[in-house]
């Protein structure tokens, strides 16, 4: 019996939530305070291509 991919429990969107707090955790753990990761995220969402 061939294996599959595993189903995943996350909608689409959720995946996308869970990425973009992981990008904004990483701003924060960088050094940045959390204003200023959150300022960034919302840049790269706003000006993002595609």
């Amino acid at each position: 019996m061939p294996e599959s991919d595993p189903v995943s429990p996350f909608t689409t969107a959720a995946t996308a939530a869970i990425q973009i707090h992981e990008l904004y955790q990483s701003f924060v753990r960088a050094g940045f305070t959390e204003a200023q990761a959150l300022d960034l995220v919302k840049h790269l969402m706003v000006n993002r291509k595609g």
